[in-house]
């Protein structure tokens, strides 16, 4: 006898935790029940308002809201989705703006060709990880001389406010056209003026088209603030992963930790040094971990970090800025003095440091700057000393040295400086062309010598431009170059006497 088909229907079973609000504070929702949701995963709140897990314990849990909570009411009912934070993240991202949570705030319609990626993740595996050996060039002529960022490098700039720290991250970006460098500038805690002022000069850098901005500003929820910088670094790690060297700004993690410390205190966390909670140096170095150089297991890419924070005239050792130096490969620090001086920018060479930068320097740009620190150290005591009294023939020399060296480093905002123009500056440098010429013949070098040997030689700016070493025939070359400006000086004198 045949078995007749069963008439029972067969149902996949779904499962779903439920939970209800019993209390709001601010944009921390404190949830009662969902026992299985982990640490990042996202809670429905309904209205279309999500909610990111950041604590819990038997009875109740912690979400930070991402939207609008006055839409949420006590006893709301909240689902468990059991699934983690994500972003999109693609091709189709480049040249927008978008949101903490991933949403774009242009006017440029929908993101295509993305796909969603976890925001917190782990960091890249040391097994993943490769030795740093490329450099990154940002048109800073004090930071590619001094202080060489390598790709893969996590570099800090300190300095106090408006001292110009925007203004060397926004240069490193705009230096990176044609590099095949992708770009993300993150803009947490700064004001919407900021914001729009660093996009206008994206936009008329060209540098757009390889940029990726996230913004969350002083008027988003500290929720988004948080979030921010890690997804950034999830947008960034999707590319790296695909072979891409990514280069991210974060401006500002002063602001990110002050958006951490009042979720912290909304969520019962006890307070410690300046009220920050005891959890916020882990919280910046899971984050730094995301920067590094990788090897063929996480895609041969790299993701360099370029990190700002502020510090209190001129303080060093605040809580914040003392943390963060402790996990950086380096730190450019600007100075308020000579920021007062009018020396832009306001880099203090004698503070700054590149712990593996250096080694990603070219051989023609470490020959060449081998004494200028020390040179620039002899300048500034010498200058302390002949406010005090007068000094002798050999101690002018070092003044003029010293003066020289800084007129050369002197940059306007957004004006780049390519390696070959800083090869030919470095040596006319090294050479004492510039020892003994008043101010006024300097800054015309300083600032004409690159169009000119551009006009007149192209061909060998090109192979400054990829040279690693200083060949005698390169030599002749820059040499070359110097008669020729010298020639046209001359041949401009005679006709202004004339």
């Amino acid at each position: 006898m045949s078995s007749l088909p069963s008439k029972i229907p067969l149902f996949k079973l779904k499962f779903e935790e439920k939970g209800t609000i019993h209390d709001i504070k601010d944009t921390v929702v404190h949830i009662d029940g969902l026992p299985g949701c982990l640490t990042g995963e996202i809670v429905d709140m309904g209205d279309d308002v999500l909610g990111l897990v950041m604590e819990f314990d038997q009875d109740s849990v912690c979400a930070l809201a991402l939207g609008s909570t006055s839409k949420l009411r006590m006893g709301k009912e909240v689902r468990g989705k059991s699934e983690p934070f994500t972003v999109p993240a693609g091709d189709g991202c480049l040249g927008r703006m978008l949101t903490a949570m991933g949403q774009p705030f242009d006017e440029h319609g929908e993101l295509k060709n993305t796909e969603n990626i976890p925001v917190f993740r782990e960091a890249p595996s040391l097994m993943d990880r490769a030795p740093i050996r490329r450099m990154l060039l940002t048109g800073t002529k004090i930071v590619d001389a001094l202080t060489p960022i390598g790709m893969g490098q996590r570099q800090l700039i300190l300095g106090d406010r408006m001292t110009g720290k925007s203004s060397i991250a926004l240069d490193a970006i705009l230096n990176q056209q044609d590099s095949g460098v992708v770009c993300i500038y993150c803009c947490v805690g700064k004001s919407v003026s900021a914001l729009e002022k660093a996009m206008s000069t994206l936009v008329e850098g060209h540098a757009l088209p390889y940029t990726i901005i996230v913004g969350a500003t002083d008027n988003a929820p500290a929720a988004e603030q948080y979030i921010a910088p890690f997804t950034a670094a999830a947008i960034g790690d999707w590319f790296v992963q695909r072979g891409k060297d990514v280069l991210v700004v974060l401006d500002d993690l002063t602001k990110h930790a002050w958006a951490y410390r009042q979720l912290s205190l909304l969520l019962d966390r006890p307070p410690g040094r300046e009220a920050y909670p005891g959890d916020i140096f882990y919280m910046h170095t899971q984050l730094m971990e995301q920067a590094g150089c990788f090897n063929e297991r996480h895609g041969s890419g790299s993701m360099t970090f370029l990190s700002l924070a502020d510090t209190q005239q001129g303080d060093l050792t605040g809580y914040i800025p003392s943390n963060l130096i402790s996990m950086c490969d380096g730190q450019l620090i600007l100075s308020n003095t000579i920021f007062a001086e009018g020396v832009r920018p306001a880099v203090d060479p004698q503070m700054s440091l590149s712990i593996v930068g250096g080694r990603t320097q070219p051989l023609i740009l470490r020959a060449l700057t081998a004494d200028i620190r020390t040179a620039h150290a002899a300048y500034l005591e010498m200058l302390q000393l002949s406010r005090l009294s007068s000094v002798s023939d050999e101690a002018k020399e070092v003044i003029l040295r010293g003066e020289a060296i800084r007129e050369v480093f002197r940059q306007g905002h957004h004006v780049l400086c390519s390696q070959a123009e800083l090869v030919i500056l470095l040596y006319a440098l090294r050479g004492g062309h510039l020892d003994h010429v008043s101010r006024e013949p300097q800054r015309a070098f300083c600032s004409q010598i690159g169009g000119v040997a551009r006009h007149l030689h192209d061909g060998i700016m090109r192979r400054l431009q990829d040279a690693t070493e200083l060949t005698p025939d390169l030599e002749d070359g820059i040499q070359q170059i110097l008669k020729d400006w010298h020639a046209q000086e001359m041949d401009a004198s005679v006709r202004s006497e004339e």
